[in-house]
């Protein structure tokens, strides 16, 4: 290259950093102004043109305005939020509302502002964090005595204001955002648990204390033609005016030294082919669920569930101590826990599962290990069946 040309060069590479410096400093002029919040709306782009003035905590939005693109800092009611500045631009930050941030339900001196700080200053806008609506996950056990407690598991249990079974309103003895217990009444009852909380209500899709949809199994009411509650086995049926009892009859086992046996008579109940009358359906659509209450630790052996369906058995093998939350300590329920298991999840020999819940004809409960002997097992079943999701 000759000198003439270096000097071209030279001079077009000045002339471009010459371009750059003013454009960043125009650019800088513009992200260093005084911030201003203008809106909030949400993310989704069907949704652009909605503005906001309140959302619950974990919402994705964007905060709009002029001067943002220098972005240091954005509090929801003075928590702190982090963000990815590379989202954002001179009039919109994209960012997730902290899950932690403190809403009015949990505090009512929040100052239910959104305040983003800037290398120009700061700009707030008036938001209110709200809480979710109530959910259940789920009740410890959906069998519950008279007088006794019921505990509903969920989230965003805020300011409970009443807790009913059915129209019966019961008496709240303790919350927490995730966990509800309430007194029963002091008569039997069997209807839908409702929880009504600062922003709304939640409800229980079954019936506590239900012995009638999906039963297959709960020692009371007949499982064979000829009337009997099972059709072979000789796993224990305690009466049901013993203390431990929760709806009726139910199958204890207990007992010290227990063999390693794949199978032992004393520890098995099972039905014959019958008719469960069980609504169509494929096992997605389904949960196998059964009350259980286990009194000393669990630490060996398992109850392998085994349904008959179309001629084929799909099998469960239901041992709960076994992962690392129990693995030292075993197993316990504090009294009779309702377990609740997807029915997909019982397989078939080549791994299939159950096409049509109406074919079931048949239950098959059995106890034990193949592998070790048990030292000592103290735990009870009852209420066998198969409901919706």
């Amino acid at each position: 290259m000759n000198f003439r040309n270096i000097c071209k060069a030279g001079l077009g590479l000045l002339l471009a950093a010459g371009m750059l410096l003013s454009f960043q400093s125009c650019n800088d002029d513009d992200i260093d102004g005084a911030p201003a919040i203008s809106n909030v709306r949400l993310l989704d782009p069907t949704k652009a043109d909605s503005s906001l003035t309140a959302a619950e905590p974990g919402s994705l939005i964007v905060i709009q305005g002029q001067n943002l693109g220098s972005v240091l800092k954005v509090y929801f009611n003075d928590f702190e939020a982090s963000f990815n500045s590379a989202l954002g631009s001179n009039s919109n930050i994209v960012i997730t509302i902290p899950a932690n941030a403190p809403t009015k339900a949990v505090d009512a001196a929040v100052p239910n502002k959104i305040k983003v700080v800037t290398k120009g200053g700061e700009a707030t806008y008036d938001f209110v964090l709200t809480a979710p609506v109530p959910v259940i996950s789920g009740l410890y056990s959906e069998f519950v005595k008279a007088n006794g407690t019921v505990v509903i598991n969920g989230d965003y249990f805020y300011n409970i204001k009443s807790v009913k079974l059915g129209n019966t309103s019961l008496q709240i003895v303790s919350s927490t955002v995730k966990q509800v217990t309430a007194k029963m009444p002091a008569a039997a009852a069997t209807d839908i648990i409702t929880v009504e909380g600062e922003f709304g209500t939640a409800k229980t899709n079954f019936k506590i204390n239900d012995l009638v949809t999906g039963n297959m199994v709960n020692f009371d009411v007949p499982a064979t033609t000829w009337d009997a509650a099972v059709c072979w086995g000789g796993a224990p049926i305690v009466a049901a005016t013993d203390a431990q009892a929760i709806s009726g009859k139910f199958s204890r086992i207990k007992q010290t030294k227990l063999p390693a046996a794949g199978y032992n008579d004393g520890w098995v109940f099972s039905t014959c082919y019958f008719d469960f009358k069980l609504i169509a359906g494929d096992a997605s659509t389904r949960q196998f669920k059964f009350e259980h209450n286990i009194a000393e630790p669990w630490k060996a052996g398992r109850y392998e569930i085994t349904i008959g369906a179309g001629g084929t058995e799909y099998i469960y093998s239901f041992q709960p101590w076994n992962s690392t939350e129990y693995a030292s300590a075993g197993y316990l329920t504090n009294g009779w826990k309702t377990a609740v298991i997807e029915l997909s999840e019982f397989k078939s020999a080549s791994g299939s599962t159950i096409a049509d819940v109406s074919k079931i004809t048949d239950l098959k409960v059995s106890f034990g290990s193949p592998d070790v002997a048990i030292a000592s097992f103290n735990g009870s079943v009852d209420n066998f069946r198969i409901v919706k999701k």
